[in-house]
């Protein structure tokens, strides 16, 4: 009997020890990026899916299901809000802690569409990983094409430049072996409406597309205005990056386009701050959000006192809706870190004036998402599938019907790590 009792004692002692041990908590496996979340509505960046459960091991994201896995993996429950893939800006210029602010945004990729090609370089082997990062994924043009004097040389980025057709395998080479993703070119017809720069000609134009896709590479072109659009689509160009406001796309315009499958990244939100810049301060304020003073200092920004007639607005909303309308991709892009723009935000700001358009919400969504991995061929970006990498946005259920849940991510994932 002694022993008995000497044993449940001990059994007691142990067991009061183990009890006052601290419990476990959800922050103590956060930097853990294996896990299983649901049950959760996922968005994979084309469509709903059936599927209440994503796996994530390593970082990659390995299995969707129906019910709760039976795996030995630390499992984050949620109550049926929204998952979907962590946000692309398919329009950036980085640099300094950029690619931290558009994170903090959960803009988990960027597009950088001109910069130093050392900044790629240093950050271009983390996207083929799953480490715990700070910062979003970037994938970028280098050094972009323009002509001597042209648009880019003005920023202190010494710009190899273009001035005769048969240099264009040379630039496009050159670009390609200093790490350029792909080659954006800078154009502006000769009897454009406005010129903001001197241009390469139509033949550079084209010698440099034709260069470009003979390397495998896209080729996106900067326009400003309906007859250099018209132009770049005619010389083969994969896509625009940015849309127009002098006139409404023409129907030949929007045939050629849809036909030729280029795409567009139309930077909307960076348009209204110059023709009428209401949009930023309407949002911040509906949606008590407070910028950093870095961001709010960017916001404030202008391009100067430029007046532009009143219809340009709409023929900027108008040129976006038909290109919607007809099955052009639509590419979500801010432009950032332009006067009136901001790193991360003002990709939301976009995916609101895609809405303003008109395109239903998985559209907007798709075009922040999907739209810019397939148009770019990332990878292992902007889809919630099994081999993708585990860049997640968690929001709030009403995401199924209201863009603005957007504006507040419940949890961002990176790699499989919540920030």
């Amino acid at each position: 009997m002694k022993k008995i009792l000497l044993l449940l004692a001990a059994v007691v002692a142990v067991l009061a020890i183990v009890l006052n041990l601290p419990t476990p908590k959800i922050a103590d496996v956060a930097n853990d990026n294996s896990f299983v979340i649901g049950p959760v509505n996922i968005f994979d960046g084309e469509k709903w899916r059936d599927e209440k459960f994503v796996v994530v091991h390593e970082g990659w994201i390995t299995e969707l299901s129906m019910q709760r896995p039976d795996l030995d993996l630390p499992y984050r429950e949620t109550q049926g809000q929204v998952l979907m893939p962590g946000l692309i800006d398919a329009h950036v210029h980085v640099w300094g802690d950029a690619l931290k602010q558009n994170l903090n945004f959960g803009v988990t990729t960027v597009i950088d569409m001109f910069g130093d090609p050392s900044f790629l370089k240093q950050h271009k082997a983390a996207r083929a990983t799953t480490s715990q990062a700070q910062n979003a994924d970037i994938f970028g043009a280098g050094y972009l094409v323009t002509a001597p004097n042209g648009h880019g040389t003005q920023y202190g980025i010494r710009v190899p430049t273009l001035s005769d057709p048969s240099a264009a395998p040379e630039a496009v080479a050159k670009r390609l072996d200093g790490g350029s993703d792909f080659i954006k070119i800078v154009y502006t017809r000769a009897d454009a409406v406005y010129q903001h720069a001197p241009s390469i000609s139509y033949a550079e134009l084209e010698a440099t597309i034709k260069a470009a896709h003979q390397a495998q590479q896209l080729a996106v072109v900067h326009v400003a205005d309906h007859a250099s659009a018209m132009d770049a689509v005619k010389a083969g160009a994969d896509g625009l990056v940015h849309s127009f406001f002098d006139r409404p796309a023409s129907d030949e315009l929007v045939q050629l386009m849809r036909s030729n499958g280029t795409f567009i990244i139309p930077t909307m939100a960076l348009y209204e701050g110059m023709l009428r810049g209401e949009l930023n301060e309407t949002l911040l304020t509906a949606e008590n959000i407070k910028l950093p003073a870095s961001a709010q200092t960017s916001l404030h920004q202008s391009f100067g006192n430029t007046q532009f007639p009143p219809h340009f607005y709409d023929n900027l909303l108008l040129t976006t809706e038909r290109l919607y309308q007809a099955g052009v991709p639509i590419l979500a892009g801010s432009d950032a870190p332009n006067p009136g723009t901001a790193h991360g935000w003002s990709l939301l700001a976009e995916l609101e004036m895609l809405q303003r358009v008109g395109l239903p919400l998985e559209s907007v969504m798709h075009a922040a998402t999907a739209a810019p991995a397939k148009a770019f061929a990332l990878p292992h970006q902007g889809r919630i599938a099994e081999g993708m990498k585990a860049d997640l946005l968690l929001v709030d259920t009403s995401a199924t019907t209201n863009l603005q849940a957007l504006f507040h991510p419940l949890a961002i994932w990176k790699n499989g790590f919540a920030l």
